[in-house]
């Protein structure tokens, strides 16, 4: 797993530093041309990492809410909102090779911008997590693999009442409320985003390198917002409370749900002999004969029209029998030939599927070996109880 886009708000800062910062900064404002009115200023910084990794800084001074379900504004000390990939600011691209070490990375990423500007921000763990991008990356044998399994998918119109956006044979979104999942061909992407802009920075032989690897690449992300994050800790948790296994939970729980796939307990089967002795196996021949039949039609004429034409009870009983058994109707060689061998028997980007790649870089390791020291003596600091002084001279910025 890696880290990827983070937002980040800051405890409290004095006005001084906050004038620093918009120095350093490009103001948006908007004017009422008729009376003269301010509608809005917004103040945003664009630092540069390294290869041009753009961070976004906004000084705010303004606490948002709601009171009795009615939204608020009213005035507060200064405070900042973060918002970059983790991924890009440690190495410039995000095709392969992140972290999945949240606090050593963000320990990193403060430092940096406190580089880049100039000043000393709040300690990393006491500043408040907003969102967080969780990927992992799945190497097949060509793009037309990739596109083959978007092919391949069987999936509704709909999860749990979102839409489902398909962009050809390259990428999906759903986007929702809670938390958002992308699936998309790793090669289109960095193609249009990141290998021009990485030009400059680079020689033409790396970034040739890099997009023959993204070619290769299917990525699963999963976008966790702030509504889930205060329903999961009670609060808009702090970066200090933030593990690893928080994160891939939530990724396994998120993406097993929308391909009814997870953990394989036997192996995962998707043609149509495995698939009818598994179901006889687990179930016996007279009731596997029911459920082969639900696979087959879930395998050729997809999830929705299956739910739309059986009884709701049948529907949700037969696809978690069905699931339980580990049979999958996404790529089955129903539709797609198999002889090719362009998607693996079994493939699912999961987090236990044996092509995803896995292993930080050793630049990053190398950035961040020194953090991951510091991530565990600081979170010591911060849990303790008889100290006399306030907790390090901060107060936390408004939920």
């Amino acid at each position: 797993m890696a880290i990827d886009t983070v937002t980040l708000r800051s405890p409290f800062i004095t006005e001084e530093v906050a004038q620093r910062i918009e120095l350093q900064s490009i103001k948006r404002q908007g004017v009422n041309m008729k009376s003269g009115e301010l509608l809005y200023s917004l103040t945003t910084a664009r630092l540069k990492g390294s290869f041009d990794a753009r961070i976004s800084v906004k000084v705010e001074r303004q606490q948002k809410g709601f009171d009795n379900k009615i939204p608020y504004k009213k005035d507060c000390s200064p405070f900042i909102t973060l918002e970059c990939s983790v991924h890009k600011a440690l190495i410039g691209h995000n095709v392969y090779g992140g972290t999945d070490d949240f606090r050593a990375s963000i320990l990193w990423l403060i430092d940096k911008v406190n580089e880049l500007l100039g000043v000393q921000l709040p300690p990393a763990p006491l500043w408040q997590v907003r969102r967080i991008d969780v990927a992992e990356v799945f190497m097949l044998v060509s793009e037309q693999a990739v596109q083959e399994w978007f092919q391949g998918l069987k999936i509704n119109d709909t999860f749990r009442r979102r839409s489902v956006s398909k962009y050809g044979q390259h990428g999906l979104l759903v986007v929702g409320t809670t938390t958002s999942l992308k699936f998309y061909h790793k090669g289109k992407e960095f193609a249009k985003h990141d290998a021009r802009r990485l030009l400059p920075f680079t020689d033409v032989i790396k970034v040739a390198e890099l997009q023959e690897l993204a070619d290769r690449l299917l990525r699963a992300e999963v976008e966790i917002k702030t509504r889930k994050l205060k329903e999961d800790f009670g609060h808009v948790p702090l970066v200090s409370e933030i593990t690893i296994d928080y994160l891939n939970n939530l990724f396994d729980k998120e993406v097993g749900a929308f391909l009814k796939e997870g953990a394989s307990r036997v192996g995962k089967v998707i043609t149509v002999n495995a698939v009818r002795q598994r179901l006889v196996k687990e179930y016996g021949e007279r009731r596997a004969k029911t459920l082969f039949n639900t696979w087959h039609q879930l395998a050729t004429l997809g999830e929705q029209f299956v739910k739309d034409n059986q009884k709701p009870a049948t529907f949700y009983e037969h696809v978690k029998l069905i699931r339980k058994a580990e049979c999958s109707w996404h790529s089955t060689d129903l539709l797609l030939r198999r002889t090719d061998g362009l998607v693996p028997e079994g493939f699912s980007p999961t987090r236990c599927d044996k092509r995803r790649l896995t292993g930080e870089l050793p630049v990053i390791q190398e950035k961040l070996k020194l953090y991951r020291e510091r991530s565990c003596s600081e979170n010591v600091l911060l849990n303790e109880e008889n100290s006399n002084e306030p907790l390090v001279g901060y107060f936390l910025a408004p939920l």
